[in-house]
């Protein structure tokens, strides 16, 4: 057997070590390194401590003598296990980062130093040491396996047949390659991906199915020991532990598990004909047969492993796959679904664990089932497989329900499967209906069962947001499909059960009162989700009436049917008296959906549902503010549910239009109103007669324009122009201009807790007058009657022309006016319009312009707690403070609101010669000073003005606006990611963590919504297809080649937005800029997304220019000092990617760089030979590898990578499970203050 020899190990033979050849180690450097290892765990030792003794334990892993001393420490047993631990640490360090250096012969001897440690183990060995020398195994086949190591086969059988103890290592050896070479990104196993793919093919199959299947594959380098292959082996191995006592011997259990864990890593590449010839499912299958949990668990990985493979061949699914609907396997996996049931109340974790990972095998098997049922053998158990997946969606736990649940919107859509699943679909109908409550909304002491579970699966309230966000959908598609497939019976259990409960909405709750109203009230919910039932089932219904036309006679009956269905079921419901300002509200929006989809060439229960919505009785009991505020809300909707029906129903409403504005009117007269109401209705006037077919146009016009004569007026007053000469001005107009000695007067900077300051009268009255000048501004009419005229209004439509011309007079007098009001707005948030201020009224001003807001997750209050907090305060010092930024906030986005809908009128807006200038002066001269949460607005509005730029008008708006846009983005993003970071290094216990959560949060909103935007400013994902295309330029680019002129070829009509981007060095400099600079941002999804766009744009400049050079300097540097950062290791693949493509780029300029790192400037040969690769041939799989290898000094490591802690294993969630939890919305955030405004988000959704 090897032996480890005499020769010196170190590199370039600098030291006197020598493995096996020079005394032990000094007993002093032992006793020092065992005194470090007790410093670090020893809970009683200071930072200080700690951080000197891991440092001489590092200094110590990189001696010459290291190898020496590790191998000499972990083969002596006598030395502490904590000593043989690090001895084995220092022979890893060796390997990994000195491999290279190593002469061969050096290198043979560390190879046997591992070999004889792994053949040494015993059964009273630590199991993380026999672990730790397996991995060092493991480390040293990437590195020479199939090159200088040709027998590591022959000793592993070896091994496998010396006892249990060496079979762990073995398996070890073989799981941890199978991954790394196949599934892992590991930069050493990718670099020899060809040569260690080869060999793990050629050992782990039977020699039988290679030269049946694979007769002329490569054998010139043989590393194969013994026929049978060890996928074989394993498969013996299993039967082996199965059959012996392995209930009550731990070693053979764990054996077991091990060999399920070795072939679960296996089965993701191996041939499925080696899977076939081993009977490799039939032996796992016997495991889920036992009553050991972790075996039943690593069973079904292995088995969710085999399914989870696509693109199997049909003969492989027949082969493979079709086993397990065989009526045993059935059988089995029902009893195992039973057997591992949990009770909330006494939970099993195991057996939970084990029972989210048999729904995700069952939910595989029926996608298989779905896709490809016509080859499934007769006398399979298909029918038994349906129930079992039926039973498994009813599980109380939603985490085990959801696979199953999505499984099943695709086999409903299935004819194959038509018959298997009929008797299913009354029971899935009403199990939907029940499941679309929004759980995240019950009391958190609700003891639902469901409620239960979820607590016990989501740490978060955004992952539980979005999870069960993504299980209604499903709830929603299936009883959508089922609808479809029988929209009549479907329907009539669907409306009938709906009817039922809005009879008896509180059954055995108690009676509603206005004083315990609650947005999130049980009987809110339950309604809610009955009404997203209503509304799937007439989506499923709606889609069946459009594939209908075989028999149009039939198909007329049928729709007659339905909709006399529809409209008796209506009229009943409007009988109904609802209380409950929330629910009547969702009853109305029903209504008026029916109204519009399925009712519309039936415009009397149109007529019937606005006289419903104008007779509604005065429900406001000012005394309960909530309830109060529900009712505002819901008489708000009302209005805008109104303009819904006008816009569908304009032409019959036009007969009674004269009838209705006398009803509006008596309804405006005869209970108090505010202006969003007035205006709103005001807005279905003008909608009636603007969406109108009927009338003359001169009418048409000459009625409009009447309508819109108030909004021109109120913006040339003299007032309004007297009020917008200065910012004094400004301040005065508002109430505002004595801010200052009104907060020192009362003294704001003494009082700690705003909140519990009450205003005095004359406090309470300049809060009053200044929400009454606010409301006297032209904002809240503008912006109604510019919705009216421009939403849900076609392109290029008759209305839109229309509307065009009337606001085309209008505009001219508007803008300027509107510029100086969002300017003015934003400058009251900036410190230098507030000069010569004392220090304490600077912190009063900061404070008073800080929102109170609430956001999902973060927020430790509830969403209707926080709301109550900021009712119950209005009329304290904080209630004040709130009016004040309220205001402001409600100009800034009265005018985004406003600038939104100019954009609809395309040349007439976007068409003014002095626009771009003034525009941007006005959004972003003072932008740097809003907080990150109201810039994300500004972006909103900004990007819209962006995307709806006509193509001609590009040249003329863009360069100024993005340019501008992106300068204060970069400064603002790049200012607050260093006040969040050094509020993170200085941050101590005390400090209110909540608070800097919302702030980070919200900085990563904005972050990834600027990412986003240049996402879509350059179309990354389209740009793949024309990187070898030459592109037109637009603007003379002088990067290209400063010192030559082009002649460009003729521009299209409507160039491509990223090649204007691309080719306008105004815009794209900045853009550039805060791109590198998003690469130092701690935001892992934002450095990922624009290491995609950088690499989609990167091949545009292969020639030499400004911008080629700051991509291979700047940009490049950029890259590497995040992949320095132990932040970024979950994005180093990706940087080191990028860092490929800039190589390759350009190979001098990166070369410099590259040589100017810590250790490689005395490396040019390494650093060469790594461009050279990468320049070569190779995916980018391999270039990542090369580049991740060449920096693997410099790049940053996490703390378990390098050594200091073992790899805690987390409460984890499998890759379904986190597919299921995706945040496909940004958390919501829900301000204080003004809970009534929506923002300009909201507006744009």
């Amino acid at each position: 057997m090897d032996q480890a020899g005499t020769t010196t190990l170190q590199p370039g033979h600098q030291s006197n070590g020598r493995l096996n050849g020079k005394p032990d180690p000094d007993p002093e450097d032992l006793l020092k390194i065992l005194q470090a290892l007790q410093a670090i765990y020893d809970p009683r030792s200071s930072n200080t401590i700690r951080q000197n003794a891991s440092h001489y334990l590092e200094e110590a892993k990189k001696s010459p003598e290291a190898p020496s001393h590790g191998f000499t420490l972990a083969r002596d047993k006598v030395q502490p296990a904590p000593l043989r631990h690090f001895g084995l640490s220092m022979l890893e360090y060796a390997i990994k980062y000195g491999w290279e250096d190593f002469l061969v012969e050096q290198q043979s001897i560390l190879r046997k130093c591992v070999t004889e440690l792994a053949r040494s183990v015993d059964e009273k060995e630590p199991l993380y040491l026999r672990n730790k020398i397996a991995q060092l195994w493991t480390e040293i086949a990437k590195r020479c396996w199939g090159a200088e190591w040709m027998d590591m086969d022959e000793m592993l059988v070896t091994l496998w047949n010396t006892s249990l103890e060496q079979q762990g290592i073995v398996l070890y050896v073989l799981e941890s390659l199978s991954e790394e070479v196949f599934t892992r990104e590991d930069p050493t196993a990718i670099l020899r991906g060809n040569e260690l793919g080869k060999a793990c093919v050629e050992i782990f199959t039977p020699t039988s199915v290679l030269v049946e299947f694979f007769p002329t594959r490569d054998t010139s380098v043989n590393v194969r020991h013994a026929d049978e292959g060890w996928m074989r082996r394993l498969c013996v191995r299993l039967d082996w532990c199965l059959s012996n006592d392995y209930s009550k011997d731990e070693r053979i259990r764990t054996c077991a598990i091990k060999v399920l864990s070795a072939l679960r890593a296996t089965l993701v590449w191996i041939t499925p004909k080696a899977i076939h010839a081993t009977q490799c499912v039939e032996h796992i299958f016997k495991a889920l047969a036992t009553t050991t949990v972790p075996l039943q668990k690593a069973a079904v990985e292995a088995l969710y492993t085999i399914t989870g493979r696509a693109h199997l061949q049909d003969d492989e699914f027949v082969e493979i796959i079709c086993p397990m609907y065989t009526p045993n396997c059935i059988t089995l996996l029902s009893e195992l679904y039973s057997w591992a049931r949990v009770d909330i109340h006494d939970l099993d974790d195991e057996k939970y664990a084990l029972s989210k990972k048999l729904s995700e095998l069952l939910s595989n098997l029926g996608n298989y089932a779905e896709a490809k049922s016509q080859l499934i053998p007769t006398g399979h158990d298909l029918r038994g497989l349906m129930e079992l997946l039926f039973t498994v969606l009813k599980d109380p736990s939603l985490v085990i329900s959801i696979p199953i649940l999505h499984t099943w919107t695709k086999l409903l859509k299935h004819r194959d499967v038509k018959d298997a699943v009929t008797q299913f679909l009354g029971g899935m109908l009403e199990l939907c209906s029940q499941r679309l409550v929004r759980y995240e909304n019950l009391p958190e002491n609700s003891d639902d069962n469901i409620s239960l579970f979820l607590n016990e699966d989501f740490d978060t309230l955004p992952e539980k947001h979005a999870f069960l966000g993504n299980y209604r959908r499903y709830c929603v598609d299936i009883v959508e499909i089922i609808t479809r497939r029988a929209p009549f019976e479907a329907l009539q259990h669907i409306l009938g059960q709906a009817k039922a409960l809005l009879k008896n909405i509180y059954g055995e709750l108690p009676p509603f009162q206005a004083q315990d109203f609650s947005k999130n009230a049980i009987p809110v919910l339950r309604v809610d989700a009955q009404i997203s039932v209503i509304e799937s089932s007439l989506r499923g219904y709606l889609k069946w009436l459009a594939s209908q036309g075989g028999d149009p006679q039939e198909d007329e009956r049928n729709r007659t049917a339905a909709q006399d269905h529809f409209q008796s079921w209506c009229m009943s419901i409007l009988e109904i008296r609802f209380e409950d300002p929330e629910i009547a509200k969702k009853m109305v929006q029903l209504m008026v959906t029916f109204s519009t989809k399925a009712l519309n060439d039936r415009p009397s229960f149109a007529i019937t549902l606005v006289k419903y919505m104008l007779d509604f009785p005065d429900m406001d009991i000012p005394a309960h503010a909530q309830y109060s505020e529900a009712v505002k809300s819901m008489e708000q909707a009302n209005a805008l549910e109104m303009q819904r029906l006008a816009i569908v129903f304009a032409n019959y409403f036009l007969s009674i239009y004269d009838e209705l504005e006398r009803k509006i009117t008596e309804v405006l007269t005869s209970r108090p109103t505010d202006d969003k109401l007035r205006f709103g209705y005001m807005a279905v006037l003008y909608i009636i007669i603007h969406r109108s077919t009927s009338l003359d146009r001169s009418v048409q016009m000459t009625r409009l324009a009447e309508i819109l004569r108030p909004v021109k007026e109120a913006w040339q007053t003299p007032e309004l122009e007297r009020s917008l000469s200065s910012f004094e001005a400004f301040l005065e107009t508002l109430g505002l201009s004595h801010l200052r000695e009104f907060l020192s007067s009362r003294q704001f900077h003494r009082i700690e807790d705003w909140s519990t300051q009450e205003l005095d009268k004359e406090g309470q009255d300049m809060q009053a007058d200044i929400l009454s000048r606010c409301q006297q501004l032209p904002l809240r009419i503008t912006r109604t009657l510019l919705a009216g005229a421009t939403e849900k209004v076609d392109d290029c439509s008759p209305a839109l022309e229309m509307s065009s011309a009337l606001w085309a007079d209008i505009i001219p007098i508007m803008l300027p006016n509107l510029l100086q009001l969002v300017k003015y707005a934003q400058a009251f948030n900036n410190p230098e319009s507030w000069p010569n201020l004392p220090h304490e009224l600077q912190l009063v001003v900061k404070r008073l312009l800080t929102d109170r807001f609430w956001q999902a997750g973060i927020s430790r209050e509830s969403k209707d707690d926080f709301f109550a907090r900021v009712n119950n305060s209005k009329t304290t010092f904080e209630g004040y403070a709130s009016t004040v930024r309220g205001t402001m906030r409600q100009i800034r986005e009265g005018t985004y609101h406003i600038l939104y809908g100019l954009t609809r009128f395309k040349d007439r807006f976007y068409g003014f010669t002095d626009l771009p200038g003034p525009l941007s002066e006005s959004l972003f001269a003072n932008a740097h000073a809003l907080s990150a949460h109201h810039v994300s607005v500004l972006l909103s509005v900004a990007t819209h003005l962006i995307e709806e730029c006509p193509p001609n008008q590009r040249g003329h708006f863009l360069p100024a606006f993005v340019s501008s846009l992106f300068r204060v983005l970069d400064s603002k993003i790049t200012a607050e990611w260093a006040a969040n970071n050094k509020k993170i290094s200085e941050a101590n216990e005390d400090d209110n963590l909540g608070e800097e959560m919302k702030t980070e949060s919200i900085l990563r909103q904005l972050t990834y919504a600027t990412v986003t935007l240049v996402a879509s400013l350059l179309d990354y994902q389209r740009q793949g297809s024309y990187n070898s295309i030459p592109l037109p330029r637009s603007v003379h680019n002088p990067f290209l080649e400063p010192t030559s002129k082009h002649t460009h070829p003729s521009q299209p009509k409507e160039e491509i937005m990223w090649r204007f981007i691309l080719f306008c060095p105004t815009i794209l400099e900045p853009v550039l800029i805060f791109c590198t600079n998003t690469l130092r941002v701690r935001d892992s999804r934002c450095v990922g997304l624009v290491v995609k766009i950088f690499r989609c744009t990167f091949p545009h400049f292969k020639e030499k220019s400004a911008i080629r050079d700051f991509i291979c300097v700047d940009i490049l540097k950029a890259a590497i000092t995040s992949l320095h950062e132990p932040y970024f290791v979950d994005v180093q693949k990706d940087l080191a990617g990028m860092i490929a493509h800039i190589i390759r780029l350009d190979q001098e300029l990166p070369r410099e760089v590259i040589l100017s790192l810590p250790g490689l400037g005395n490396r040019p040969d390494k650093v060469d030979k790594a461009i050279s690769l990468i320049m070569q041939q190779g995916g980018d799989r391999q270039h990542r590898a090369i580049v991740l290898d060449l920096l693997q000094g410099v790049r940053g490591v996490s703390i378990h990578e390098q050594g200091k802690i073992e790899r805690a294993e987390p409460r984890k969630k499998s890759a379904v499970q986190e597919q299921y939890m995706e945040v496909q919305e940004q958390p919501r955030i829900v301000r204080g203050g003004s809970p009534q405004l929506a923002g300009v988000g909201e507006m744009l959704a």
